[in-house]
């Protein structure tokens, strides 16, 4: 269903946008939407969305419900001043006021056709049964919205940046089929499959069609991840987004890293020592410690360590993977600053590159304490980004938690206005720690600090000291980046302990909070 620029699955788990950024959704808000959808332009009153969303949970407070608007209206880029989505009628509930958009034509990703050769192979029942489970197939594999045209009498009349042609020949051991991928930009082939069709066709049909899709899947995963090396744009966003870009236009779930992780687990096995296949699983690494709250540092530091030392002697003519491995290597430990360093500026001598390696060249700024620097360079990096992208969002976080270490309010709260307008959902993912510690929070904020478990709560504050704080050098910057979220927890939630890092970080912060729970004496 399409509403506005958002397009969503049948059971509501998701929603993509206009740029192929998918936001997925909890089993409560998809119970709420469906609700919402299901009766649009009619009150539904707090009490029945409680009904349908807390599967019966005596103590549920209505007041929860208030909350689950909030966070759906964040994911949604949808305001309660001025509705697009979801509108308030105070004292009654809340009503669905978005028209369905009316159905586009489908967007065609991957178009087959043409088909080759003579006129009685191509009509013949085999092969056109093959050609439609080889389409069936591949609408199976890939997203709703990424749409697959079957045109086997000719090319395609459409911007699909993929196309499949088949050529058909004919000999006693049956019908020889070549399957070719190509990227319809350059008209390059990324990849050809050959199968034989014997006399009579063949009972595995269908599975050589999966089969066939698989292959194709996998290569326009590939062709989208590939480092272009020194023919990088100046735009062009960092190796590891690039993955992250391509598993969420290619998954069918919200758990878009799984994508990457299959189609990285038969790179290796295909090519153990080629070099741009380490750094690409160790920047999926990467990407498992930035993700999830539950990933284990101590495991998997040394996997991307080990990683990036395998592929540092057959990078050199590559500045994009030159960059991927100094952002790594600045990540994982502050032992490897100089030699990251060196990495990143002979990148960017040499390479086109320039929004990444500002990215990078800033992040190494930042580690050696040198704010003001890392901010400029943050700064060049967002004006080159593709706007609205994944990688300017990236960078303009960045900015905001580096100036929230150089203690710049004003700056600060400039920033975050264009991170939240930017992508709407940072405010509900970030908002806290970027708040300002003199003022109250807003409802919305208010009410998710006070939703939090409180052992989720120390997760995520583990988490953004992890991601952010520890990488700054002085200490007063690190107490500056606590200070907003810590003096929120003192007005509402002063009963919560401090994780140790965090108490480490700031301890003229601590004062007056107990203990954290795990180290309380019982």
């Amino acid at each position: 269903m399409r509403f506005g620029d958002l397009i969503f699955d049948e059971r509501f788990r998701y929603a993509t946008d206009g740029r192929g950024q998918a936001t997925p959704f909890t089993p409560a808000e998809s119970a709420a939407l469906a609700l919402l959808i299901q009766h649009a332009g009619r009150i539904l009153p707090r009490q029945r969305l409680l009904d349908a969303t807390q599967r019966g949970e005596a103590d549920a407070l209505e007041r929860s419900v208030d909350l689950l608007i909030n966070r759906l209206r964040a994911k949604l880029g949808d305001s309660a001043r001025a509705p697009r989505y979801i509108a308030t009628s105070y004292g009654e509930g809340y009503s669905w006021i978005a028209a369905a958009a009316p159905e586009l034509p489908e967007a065609v990703y991957l178009a087959i056709g043409p088909v080759a050769g003579p006129e009685r192979l191509r009509g013949d029942p085999s092969i056109q049964a093959f050609l439609s489970a080889l389409a069936e197939a591949l609408r199976e594999r890939l997203p709703s919205e990424r749409g697959v045209s079957l045109h086997p009498g000719a090319q395609a009349r459409s911007a699909a940046p993929f196309r499949v042609e088949i050529g058909l020949r004919q000999d006693d051991a049956g019908v020889h089929c070549a399957v070719a991928l190509r990227e319809a930009a350059g008209g390059q082939a990324l990849r050809a499959d050959r199968l034989v069709i014997g006399a009579g066709g063949t009972p595995d049909l269908s599975r050589a069609a999966a089969a066939c899709a698989a292959s194709i899947k996998s290569e326009i995963w590939r062709s989208l991840t590939r480092a272009r090396g020194e023919h990088a744009g100046p735009t062009d966003e960092p190796f590891e987004l690039r993955i992250h870009r391509a598993a969420v236009l290619l998954s069918r779930t919200p758990q878009s890293w799984l994508e990457s992780a299959e189609e990285l687990d038969k790179l290796r096995a295909e090519h153990p020592d080629d070099p741009q296949t380490a750094l690409m699983w160790a920047s999926h690494l990467y990407a498992r410690l930035v993700l999830d709250l539950g990933s284990k540092p101590a495991e998997l530091e040394p996997q991307i360590e080990a990683q990036v030392f395998q592929a540092l002697p057959h990078i050199r003519d590559n500045p994009m993977l030159m960059l991927a491995a100094a952002k790594l290597l600045c990540f994982v430990s502050p032992d490897h600053l100089d030699l990251a360093q060196a990495l990143a500026d002979e990148a960017f001598a040499q390479g086109t590159a320039y929004a990444s390696a500002f990215a990078v060249l800033g992040q190494l700024k930042l580690n050696r304490g040198r704010l003001d620097e890392a901010v400029a360079d943050f700064d060049q990096g967002i004006e080159l980004a593709e706007p609205g992208s994944e990688f300017q969002v990236f960078l303009l976080v960045l900015k905001c938690t580096t100036l929230l270490a150089m203690g710049d309010r004003a700056a600060c709260d400039e920033a975050n206005r264009r991170l939240y307008q930017t992508k709407p959902l940072t405010r509900m993912q970030l908002g806290l720690f970027l708040s300002d510690p003199d003022a109250s929070l807003p409802d919305d904020l208010r009410l998710l600090l006070l939703s939090l478990d409180a052992a989720l709560l120390r997760r995520m504050l583990s988490h953004y000291d992890y991601l952010f704080v520890r990488r700054v050098p002085q200490a007063a910057g690190r107490e500056r980046m606590y200070r907003g979220i810590v003096a929120q927890m003192a007005r509402y939630r002063a009963e919560d302990g401090l994780p140790p890092e965090v108490a480490a970080s700031a301890p003229g912060l601590a004062a007056g909070f107990l203990p954290d729970p795990g180290e309380r004496p019982v």
